[in-house]
């Protein structure tokens, strides 16, 4: 698949999640809402996996979707890839928007209660009761990454 195409699949898994994150907020029914939500987060998750697809193609990595395995790889390859150690370091720190969106990806993947609404800090958003505002976060922090990527490897 070219990077185009790897590319557009990125986008479409993005717009999707937009369009499920604003028809939540215009729901008044709390079942849509929770459903909207959850389906969300597993197109943020694709995106997110279409994006380490990108890096994979760019880069003549494995077609892994694990951000460690892939970080060793360059390691092996000697090559720096900004965005992969971008990831592996906010996948390890338990406030960053990755890692909180992983964890919202794995209570629906595994089919558990989700933990308590909790706001920690201003860099940090609620889960749960907050009407999907950390669902448009994770949005808007994956955007930023992709544009980010995207530029840098556009400038090589």
């Amino acid at each position: 698949m070219s990077s185009a195409s790897l590319a557009s699949v990125t986008n479409q898994k993005l717009d999707t999640a937009r369009r499920l994150i604003q028809q939540g907020k215009t729901s008044d029914e709390a079942w849509l809402n929770a459903g909207l939500e959850s389906s969300a987060v597993f197109q943020l998750r694709s995106a997110l996996n279409g994006l380490l697809k990108e890096v994979s193609s760019s880069y003549s990595l494995s077609s892994s979707l694990d951000v460690n395995t892939l970080l060793a790889e360059t390691t092996n390859k000697q090559i720096v890839v900004p965005v992969l150690a971008e990831l592996a370091d906010l996948l390890l720190r338990s406030e960053s928007w990755f890692y909180q969106l992983n964890q919202a990806y794995l209570v629906q993947f595994e089919c558990r209660s989700a933990p308590s609404s909790v706001v920690q800090s201003d860099a940090i958003i609620g889960r749960g009761s907050d009407a999907g505002a950390s669902v448009s976060f994770y949005l808007a922090k994956l955007v930023e990454l992709v544009l980010r990527f995207r530029e840098e490897s556009s400038e090589y």
